[in-house]
């Protein structure tokens, strides 16, 4: 996970957002119950101009796991704060709560899951690395000085998942004998200009960025 910077506002929400939402909310209160609600008063989020704007704004990477999304998984819109939650169904049309997520971590892990207490970390909001650091040996992300709202993330994201870890690890034991054979050539400046570059066109960029400020 890694902050990034929230873009304007797609036109579809600013012309529509209150709209839908005084509609949604009009229609719970006929039936009942969110769950009864047609998926037609509750999915109009799901605009072209949205998407776009996730995916440009997370770099087409997972807000949570930073894996690629469109080549393993399919993308989902993700409600940081869970849209079937009570509390939040006035959030289902809100910019600020949408972001750009694999469908693993949307319908595996992340789910409806939400700490009112110690809530989940906002990659839009929030300087990630003063609560999130990964462990370049065992490939897991840790809460740094055990900080409650880092454990929720990790928690709730499955963001130590084993197939996640594992991939993580062999990223840092490949780099790292890449590193040492550019090193003996004398060429350890071009290495991490290469990285550097090169980043976001693979799985886990945060990863890179950790494993280049560790050989600088």
């Amino acid at each position: 996970m890694r902050k990034v910077k929230r873009l304007p506002k797609p036109d579809s929400l600013r012309n529509n957002s209150e709209m839908w939402t005084k509609e949604l909310l009009a229609e719970i209160d006929r039936v009942g119950s969110y769950t009864k609600v047609d998926d037609s008063f509750k999915n109009k989020y799901r605009q072209k101009d949205v998407q776009s704007a996730l995916e440009k704004m997370y770099r087409k990477h997972c807000c949570y796991c930073e894996s690629i999304v469109g080549i393993s998984t399919y993308g989902r819109i993700e409600h940081l704060k869970p849209k079937s939650l009570p509390d939040f169904y006035k959030y289902t049309f809100e910019w600020e709560n949408m972001h750009w997520c694999c469908e693993i971590c949307n319908t595996s892990y992340k789910k409806a899951k939400w700490n009112f207490q110690h809530p989940i970390l906002d990659p839009s909001k929030e300087q990630i690395d003063i609560f999130l650091k990964l462990n370049l040996v065992t490939g897991e992300y840790e809460a740094i000085e055990g900080d409650k709202r880092a454990e929720t993330t990790i928690k709730h994201t499955g963001m130590n998942r084993e197939t996640l870890t594992k991939a993580r690890r062999r990223i840092i034991i490949h780099f790292m004998k890449d590193y040492q054979v550019y090193c003996k050539c004398g060429a350890k400046k071009e290495f991490c200009e290469q990285w550097e570059m090169l980043k976001e066109d693979f799985d886990y960029p945060s990863l890179y960025d950790a494993l280049l400020n560790f050989v600088r």
